[in-house]
């Protein structure tokens, strides 16, 4: 089999790299990516996708039959890339796709088109070569991940084409990725009474509960994990309803960062914190405790809320398909292979929460994402499409 998967990465490699090239150079920054969904959904049906949607929120899904009886695998990607920002920082231009010094060049090739490029033709070697794998295999590119995980998050509350694995395209340098902290921004709205700063006595300030809520804040027990260890808060803004000094203002919102471990979840979080809201009472004074959501309009026109971080992820190093993902790459890129996790949020955790085995997989660098040098090295895509042609067989191979 090795050597077949060898073979068909010679076949492709340089198709892949073109398509690549193409991706970069469509912007598609976040609700903008409606030109590169048709892109992909263009290039999927030219392949021979089996099936080719597109659901209301913008995400493209395409399916290839596997021969039956094999669990299914998600093969995820995001459509959108963040803005490119100066362009004359660039050593490349950031929408050239440039292919030179061995790499592909622009916005998004790190994170993730050239990690999408060969997702989107792993089914179509294993098929073109006969080697398809029991399992359906659903290559998905999710919409407006980059600032809020909106894709993931809505395919999921809507349980919809989830698949027994998922194997997601974030920057792993060609190893293997078995969590990420999670992130959430919650907000607490302290509600008063405005009043002149000379008659005190006269208004509720909301910043006499502010200050106790502060220093028992510091008190909050964090979750801790074996994967990342102790979660992490910080208060990162305070906002004021009132623009003058000489004002006690009327309301007073505080917004609280909060990096989490797998053990603290959205519900343990704001919980925790809402103990410590109950614990700071202050009469006349009102506290609404929420999770940030803002408003989101895809390039579709859906108009929904985009959910400030994304869940958390973890799974052992030692779980069976862990360890079984890590034997075959080894064996077919002939070195050893680390598990590691990210040092960032990713979809992972809205698939994990619906009972997705997931891991992450990618031939593209950490350090190159979201900026200026943004590029992914060709010689560790043609690593990468060996990667992605066994880890993909192995887990459709599964049975149900």
């Amino acid at each position: 089999m090795n050597q077949e998967f060898r073979d068909l990465t010679q076949q492709y490699k340089d198709e892949i790299t073109k398509t690549a090239s193409e991706m970069i150079q469509i912007n598609s920054q976040s609700t903008q990516e409606g030109e590169f969904a048709q892109y992909v959904v263009d290039k999927m049906k030219v392949l021979g996708y089996d099936e080719v949607v597109v659901d209301k929120y913008g995400s493209v899904f395409g399916t290839i039959k596997g021969t039956g009886g094999g669990s299914s695998v998600t093969l995820n990607c995001h459509l959108d890339v963040v803005d490119a920002g100066d362009a004359t920082k660039w050593k490349y231009p950031p929408y050239s796709g440039a292919i030179a010094e061995g790499k592909i060049w622009g916005r998004g090739a790190s994170d993730t088109k050239g990690t999408f490029a060969i997702q989107l033709y792993t089914p179509i070697m294993l098929k073109e070569a006969g080697l398809l794998p029991k399992g359906d295999i659903v290559v998905a590119g999710v919409v407006s991940e980059e600032i809020a995980g909106f894709g993931a998050m809505m395919q999921t509350r809507d349980h919809y084409k989830l698949t027994d694995y998922a194997i997601i395209g974030e920057a792993t340098e060609n190893d293997l990725a078995i969590g990420c902290r999670g992130r959430l921004c919650a907000v607490v709205t302290i509600t008063g009474k405005s009043c002149h700063a000379s008659i005190p006595h006269v208004g509720k300030n909301p910043f006499d509960f502010l200050g106790k809520f502060l220093v028992e804040l510091e008190t909050m027990e964090m979750g801790k994990d074996e994967l990342f260890g102790p979660s992490t808060m910080s208060v990162t803004n305070i906002t004021s309803s009132e623009k003058g000094t000489n004002i006690i203002p009327n309301e007073v919102v505080v917004y609280i960062d909060y990096r989490q471990s797998t053990v603290d979840t959205e519900e343990v979080v704001l919980g925790k914190i809402q103990k410590v809201v109950d614990a700071c009472h202050v009469e006349g004074i009102q506290v609404e405790l929420k999770s940030l959501y803002f408003p989101l309009t895809t390039y579709t026109g859906f108009k929904g809320e985009g959910f400030q971080g994304e869940p958390p992820f973890s799974v052992s190093a030692h779980e069976p398909y862990v360890q079984q993902c890590k034997k075959v790459l080894e064996q077919t890129v002939g070195r050893s292979i680390q598990t590691k996790p990210w040092a960032f949020a990713t979809d992972t955790g809205h698939y994990a929460k619906k009972g997705v085995k997931c891991i992450g997989y990618s031939p593209a660098e950490i350090k190159l994402c979201h900026t200026t040098e943004d590029n992914i090295d060709i010689s560790m895509m043609e690593e990468g499409i060996l990667g992605y042609l066994a880890l993909t067989t192995q887990l459709a191979n599964q049975e149900k």
